[in-house]
C-alpha cells in the first residue's frame, strides 16, 4: 500500500488524524443545533398556517352546510371529521362517490388530530382509520378546544353544542365560535403553541415544559397540557399569548 502514496509520500500521522477528526466533530457541534432550530422554525410556520387553514374550512363548513343537517353552523366536534364527514343529503355515511367525505381539510391534516375519539355525528362521520392512521404533521398536533373561559356565561364557554339540525347529530356544533389549538409533539419538534377562534387571529405562547404528555398515538385531549386545552381568558390572552396576525 505504501507504494499507492507515490514517491516520497509520507502516511498521514496519528496526530494529523486526530486534528482531522477535532475538527468534523467543532463543524458538526456547530450545525446540528442550526438544523434543529430551522427545523423547529418551518415547524411553527406550517403549524400557524394551517390554523389558518381550519378557519377557511370553518367559513366552508358553516356558510355551504357541508354535513347537510341544514343550520349555518360551525363544526367543533374535532378536527379530523372536517376531512371524513358526510353528507346527510346522503343518509347514512356510505362513502364512496355516492356518499363522499366533506374533505375541507387535507388528510395528513385530519391524520394529525390529537383527539382519537370518533364523533358519531348522527351516522354522517366515518372512522379516521378507514384513511390513514394518526401521525404529527410537521411535528405539530391539533386538537379542537373545550371551552371559551373569555366567555363570562358557563353555558355559552361550550363549544361543543347541539344547534338542533336535522338529523340530529349531538354536541358537536356551534352557531357562532370555534376553537382550536397546535401544540408540538416534543420539545425539539417546537417551542410554541399555537391557538385560533372565529376571529380568525392566530395567537401565539411559548411553551412551559412539554406542551405533550403522553406517549399515546395519539396523545388524546388529556394527553397535552390543560393550560392549552381551552380558549384563555382575556386577562391571559393578553399577558401571555402574542397575535401573530
Amino acid at each position: 500500500m505504501d507504494a499507492q502514496l507515490g514517491p516520497g509520500a509520507k502516511r498521514p500521522s496519528l496526530l494529523q488524524w486526530v486534528v482531522v477528526l477535532v475538527v468534523l466533530l467543532i463543524v458538526a457541534a456547530l450545525a446540528i443545533p442550526g438544523f434543529f432550530a430551522g427545523g423547529r422554525v418551518s415547524n411553527s410556520q406550517s403549524a400557524s398556517s394551517r390554523l389558518h387553514t381550519l378557519c377557511s374550512a370553518e367559513a366552508d363548513f358553516r356558510a355551504n352546510d357541508r354535513d347537510g343537517n341544514h343550520v349555518n353552523d360551525f363544526w367543533t366536534g374535532d378536527v379530523k371529521s372536517l376531512y371524513t364527514l358526510t353528507s346527510a343529503a346522503v343518509p347514512g355515511a356510505r362513502g364512496g362517490t355516492e356518499d363522499p367525505p366533506i374533505k375541507v381539510i387535507g388528510l395528513l391534516f385530519a391524520g394529525a388530530d390529537a383527539d382519537g375519539t370518533f364523533v358519531e355525528a348522527g351516522g354522517e362521520n366515518t372512522p379516521l382509520s378507514s384513511y390513514t392512521v394518526p401521525n404529527a404533521n410537521s411535528g405539530y398536533w391539533y386538537a379542537a378546544l373545550s371551552l371559551d373561559l373569555s366567555s363570562s356565561a358557563t353555558l355559552d364557554s361550550t363549544y361543543k353544542r347541539d344547534t338542533g339540525g336535522t338529523p340530529k347529530m349531538g354536541s358537536c356544533h356551534n352557531l357562532s365560535k370555534f376553537g382550536f389549538v397546535a401544540f408540538p409533539d416534543s420539545e425539539s419538534a417546537g417551542q410554541y403553541v399555537y391557538t385560533v377562534n372565529q376571529n380568525h387571529t392566530v395567537f401565539r405562547r411559548h411553551t412551559i415544559g412539554p406542551a405533550k404528555t403522553a406517549n399515546t398515538l395519539p396523545p388524546g385531549l388529556n394527553g397535552f397540557q390543560e393550560l392549552y386545552q381551552n380558549w384563555p381568558k382575556e386577562t391571559d390572552l393578553k399577558s401571555w399569548w402574542a397575535p401573530l396576525d
